[in-house]
């Protein structure tokens, strides 16, 4: 194993290989002998490499340090020829970007034999190394010939149904689908249940299989065990009891004569294929049994299921915690009971171990039987051991999990692997990652139109549906923007990337000299103490990524410099938020490198022009940093693919010559500066007629100095990017008559999905804008904000696809439709058929939807009756700041509400306007989320349904106490599980309050100068705070009053997180903290009265990261490694962040 990531290498190194610009050059000096064996070598190895993976566990030392040094070679060959190509490139962009005389010159003039004569020279050393390794590989027991794996042994359709736990309810629902009445035609139906391996659908399968429904409900069922072989005649003779030697003829009218006009059941275990082809030639076949016939297919593949048929599929999820424990004393304890003593240790050891098995029945039969009858110290062992480690042979975890693995084809392969840099339990964000493999070379070149995107998208999909991902946050657009690994799936990522790609989480991490991918968690502080120690062991890192999230905050500087001048082969650089106001001339030596991520470095203003020198550059994101302009030189990063620039709003202008990379697909944000005063050295507008490739997003942004020109807008051609989705125009301080052209000039394609405009100053919009069901028909999202002159908005409410609008700012807009109150008619859409968001903000005149509500008779119902629609979809709601809004459709559907200022609305969201004979109970039925700055209003708005309510905020709130509303609504709020309390300035206590708040699970209270949260005079009773007893996260934030923590707290034993920030007079943490027995993350910041660290805080085993940051110079005298008084009370907690 261990040989993913390597193997693309070989993959691109091939293709390089053969390229005609490389053929030349060895051409001009006669290596084009070399350059032939080269290949030969090549190709060889990539055989050996896929040969190995199977074999890897098997594998001696010598055998693993064989294949360690065959990698190693690989990846020396491919840095020389990125190199030799690079310089290639460079002699092209000198000499006006053709192969030439000019460019034998340049290679053979001065530097004759320091470039030619020593590349070609390190080529044939390298190909000789190379040979002698390839040479070796049948020593050690390898082919240059790939040997497909052996197969899984064959399944039955017999099982014990005393044996499978926690599978009624996924039985019962496959029954379900099985026996119940078709509502599709003759064909036969197909039921596939899918998920990861080792969750039990063959188990599943059989447990359907023999159930006595199903022996009732059909006239056949037949049992085959597909796995690798998806060949119809193998089926065939498997469904006539294993039957061989005949020919497929034969075999087919035997298997009509056995089928033919029978309600069959047919179960197909472990299907892999995805091929339409040859599931359209059995289906033929099966379409011949009787009505009611039904095929359940058990795969890891989604896409199977949707090949197969999609009528339905079942995805297997794992089992409750509850049933996960009863499977594992079933098999762990004597006669499967757990100890009658809850104090047992077994029976603590025993429910950590579980909780390592992520649920998965597999991974507990196996740790559980191994259990069985062993000592203590076993049960310790396997409780720190990696899951994926124990067991052995068909016993063992990983195979089973292997087997997904080895049918992916080697690019697959390659991206999975290099999946291992991120955390178990981590969102990552999808294009983060597809751009990753882009310059990891893990994406074959697409032979078609497509682009390299395109080919990770697809990667994306094939591992999405082959379960290898999982849990998907979708946008507004329902684009997948983020995901997870399942944890046995992130172990076998670690597994098959090896000691290739390291995760550096701690300052107890070692380098190994074999690394070639590294990431590093957290702030980063950690990895100080071991960079300037390791440097020779890092020269041939390919990935430095700093893994975060937006939540997450960057504690220390690290040295660019030095990374620049030694880590040389970096394919990948990620340094968000990491460095301060330059970057190093230095960064221009990275020739390979291929991506790189400044982002969120607030403080980077300039980038040097040496960046320009990163001619093998693929992807830049600058996004929220401080950058005033681009270097001048930019034409010649003519490989850039994506160049982000959202939120980069001290941009002037764009650099010329940015028409020339025409390679780009990304380009986030374009800036119009002053073209008149700019003598040419800035970028013109028109340049975006070249870039047609450009797809997501493009935002226009005009500066203030911007002179309209007619022509050049005409030449921008926006309608001739097909691929773009989303177009945001930014307007500055021109005239409303130049803004009405610079829109009119700018219409986009009518595929795009996202439309936003600002700072418009027009009295009208032009012809595309005011008739948008016409010209944008595909829209998703709208956003209008800060209009000064516009008073009529276009129609809206018939964009059948519209799910996100926003109206901000607009000053003279007293209503958002013309006219309304009308039931459609036949053939009108319904109103805002799919709107499922939707944001009014700071709309001083804003009086109601419609300007007049007319009425339409219908039947027997009166003239008199008005008939207004209703949002039939709309879940969130926000109002703010619309102090005249009087009236407002209903929204029975609504889940989330954000009222600010909208006092005199609150009466309106009752359902007094309900379209006759479709009564509703209002839009706070299902309410669960809940924003309000006027908790009086809570009553006459919400009455009783604030029992659903999960999350509640409340905003400056003017009340002294929320005791009165909490005694009135107590019964409501105990369903509360989030609470934020901000800048509620005259609020005084919490008591009255926090006894019903039995269900809260986050609380976060910031800027509430007057609160506080423990009164002696009052006699708080201090168990109140046992109320808390499933509170997991605490933030105190920028509260004066607050000088110690609440003896209360103390009870918190579920406490997970606590994150206490400016809190200027707290002066120290209590002697009781190790109480929070739970507590892994603790955070404090800017509490300058802090002078030192509890003894209680040595004593807190569970306490996984501390972050002190901008406190005290005492403080940091006592906290400092090793001599400071504070440092033995914190050197055993794993993750430790100082910003002093």
């Amino acid at each position: 194993m261990a040989t993913g990531i390597v193997i693309s290498v070989a993959e691109k190194l091939y293709a390089v290989l053969h390229s005609e610009e490389l053929r030349e050059i060895c051409s001009m000096f006669g290596y084009e002998s070399e350059l032939d064996d080269l290949k030969m070598t090549v190709f060889t190895i990539k055989s050996i490499l896929l040969d190995t993976e199977s074999k890897y566990q098997e594998l001696t030392h010598g055998g693993r340090d064989y294949i360690e040094r065959l990698k190693e070679a690989v990846y020396d060959v491919d840095d020389l020829l990125d190199e030799f190509n690079t310089m290639v490139q460079m002699a092209k962009s000198k000499k006006g970007g053709k192969l030439s005389k000019k460019v034998r010159r340049f290679f053979s003039r001065s530097n004759q034999f320091v470039v030619a004569y020593n590349m070609s020279h390190e080529i044939k050393n390298l190909r000789s190394k190379l040979d002698k390794i390839a040479k070796d590989c049948q020593q050690f027991g390898f082919s240059d010939v790939y040997v497909p794996l052996k197969r899984r042994e064959e399944t039955m359709s017999f099982a014990s149904e005393d044996n499978i736990i926690g599978r009624e309810t996924d039985k019962e629902a496959i029954v379900g689908m099985l026996i119940r009445d078709s509502e599709c035609s003759n064909d036969v139906d197909f039921v596939t249940i899918v998920g990861i391996g080792g969750l039990g659908k063959t188990a599943l399968a059989q447990l359907v299989y023999n159930d006595s429904r199903i022996e009732k409900a059909f006239d056949l069922s037949l049992w085959v065990c597909v796995s690798e072989d998806f060949v119809v005649e193998k089926i065939f003779q498997k469904m006539l009891g294993g039957k061989d030697g005949s020919k497929i003829e034969e075999l087919q009218k035997e298997v009509r004569k056995l089928i033919q006009g029978k309600k069959f059941l047919l179960v197909l275990d472990d299907v892999w294929s995805e091929s339409r082809d040859e599931w359209d030639s059995l289906k033929s076949f099966l379409n011949l049994g009787g009505t009611g016939s039904r095929v359940v297919v058990t795969s890891r593949s989604k896409k199977v299921a949707r090949v197969a048929g999609d009528n339905l599929m079942y995805e297997l999820k794992g089992l409750s915690e509850e049933n996960s424990w009863n499977l594992f004393k079933r098999l762990a304890f004597e006669q499967g009971k757990e100890p009658m003593n809850s104090n047992d240790r077994f029976f603590d050891i025993g429910k950590e171990i579980v909780k390592k098995c992520v649920n998965v029945p597999l991974s507990i039969r196996v740790v559980g039987s191994m259990l069985y009858d062993q000592d203590e110290t076993k049960w310790l062992s396997l409780k720190s051991a990696n899951l994926m480690e124990i067991g052995q042979g068909d016993d063992c975890i990983m195979p089973i999990l292997k087997c997904s693995y080895y049918h992916l084809s080697p690019a697959l392969k390659s991206c999975f692997s290099y999946c291992a840099l991120f955390p178990k339990d981590f969102f990552i964000e999808k294009v983060l990652l597809i751009r990753l493999w882009l310059a990891q070379g893990c994406l074959e070149n697409p032979h078609d139109s497509r682009s390299e995107v395109d080919v990770g998208e697809e990667y994306f999909s094939i591992l999405l549906h082959r379960c290898f991902f999982q849990d998907t946050r979708k946008d507004i657009c329902g684009e997948i923007k983020f995901f997870k690994m399942h944890d046995l799936i992130h172990d076998l990522a670690l597994e098959v990337a090896g000691k290739e790609t390291i995760i550096f989480d701690s300052v107890k991490e070692k380098f190994d000299k074999r690394i070639r991918h590294f990431s590093f968690t957290g702030s980063g502080c950690h990895l100080l103490a071991s960079f300037s120690t390791h440097l020779s062991e890092m020269k041939k890192w390919r990935t430095f990524l700093r893994v975060t999230d937006w939540m997450s905050v960057s504690l220390v500087k690290l040295d660019l410099t030095t990374i620049c001048s030694h880590l040389r082969r970096l394919r990948v650089l990620y340094f968000d938020e990491s460095i301060s106001e330059t970057l190093p001339d230095t960064v221009g030596n990275l020739l390979h490198l291929r991506y790189l991520d400044l982002s969120r470095n607030i403080r980077l203003k300039v980038l040097p022009n040496s960046i320009t020198k990163l001619l093998n550059l693929l992807v830049l994101n600058l996004e929220l940093t401080g950058i005033r302009e681009l270097p001048y030189d930019m034409r010649k990063l003519v490989n850039l693919r994506h160049l982000c620039l959202r939120h980069c709003f001290y941009m002037t202008h764009m650099p010329p010559g940015l028409d020339t990379l025409t390679s780009l697909h990304m380009l986030t944000r374009f800036v119009a500066g002053d073209e008149t005063s700019s003598q040419g050295k800035i970028g013109k507008l028109r340049d975006l007629r070249a870039l047609v490739n450009l797809r997501d997003e493009l935002t226009i942004k005009f500066s203030d100095k911007f002179n309209c020109d007619v022509a050049e807008l005409e030449e921008v051609e926006l309608l001739r990017m097909a691929p773009l989705k989303q177009l945001a125009v930014q307007f500055s301080a021109q005239g409303a008559a130049i803004h009405e052209t610079l829109l009119a000039g700018l219409q986009p394609h009518c595929r795009l999905s996202t439309i936003a405009i600002e700072e418009y100053r027009g009295f009208k919009l032009p012809a595309w804008a005011e008739s948008l069901t016409i010209s944008l028909p595909h829209l998703v999202t709208i956003r209008l904000e800060n209009f000064d002159c516009l008073a009529i908005l276009p129609a809206l409410s018939q964009l059948r696809h519209l799910k996100f609008l926003k109206l901000k700012g607009i000053a003279n807009v007293e209503f958002v439709e013309s006219d309304g109150g009308v039931v459609p008619s036949e053939n009108q859409i319904t109103f805002f058929p799919s709107l499922e968001k939707l944001q009014l903000c700071e709309l001083p005149k804003l009086k109601g939807w419609w300007r007049e509500e007319r009425s339409r008779v219908m039947g027997d119902v009166g003239a008199s009756s008005v008939v207004l629609p209703s949002f039939p979809c709309v879940r969130e709601l926000v109002l703010r700041r619309c102090p005249n809004l009087k009236a407002f459709p209903s929204c029975p559907k609504l889940i989330s509400v954000d009222l600010m200022d909208c006092h005199e609305a609150l009466s309106v969201l009752e359902n007094k306007t309900a379209v006759p004979n479709n009564p509703t109970t209002g839009l706070v039925l299902h309410l669960k989320n809940l924003t309000i700055d006027n908790v009086g209003a809570l009553d006459c708005l919400f009455g009783e349904s604030l029992g659903c309510i999960q999350q509640l905020s409340i905003e400056y709130f003017e009340g002294e106490s929320l005791s009165n509303v909490a005694e009135k609504y107590a019964r409501y709020i105990s369903s509360v599980e989030n609470m934020h309390l901000h800048n509620c300035a005259n609020l005084k206590s919490l008591s009255g309050v926090v006894n019903h708040l039995t269900s809260l699970q986050s609380l976060t209270i910031m800027d509430c100068k007057n609160l506080e949260l423990e009164n002696n005079e009052q006699g708080v009773n201090l168990t109140l705070w046992k109320s808390l007893h499933l509170l997991s996260s605490l933030t105190l934030c920028r509260l004066p009053k607050l000088s110690n923590l609440p003896k209360g707290f103390q009870y918190l034993t579920s406490l997970e997180y606590l994150d206490i920030y400016s809190c200027e007079n707290l002066e120290a943490l209590p002697k009781w903290l190790n109480c929070l027995t739970s507590l892994q993350y603790l955070s404090i910041g800017c509490c300058d009265k802090m002078k030192s660290l509890p003894e209680a805080i040595s004593h807190m085993p569970s306490l996984k990261t501390l972050n002190l940051f901008h406190a005290g110079e005492d403080l940091k005298k006592r906290c400092s490694k090793p001599d400071g008084e504070d440092w033995p009370k914190i050197c055993h907690i794993p993750h430790i962040s100082f910003e002093f």
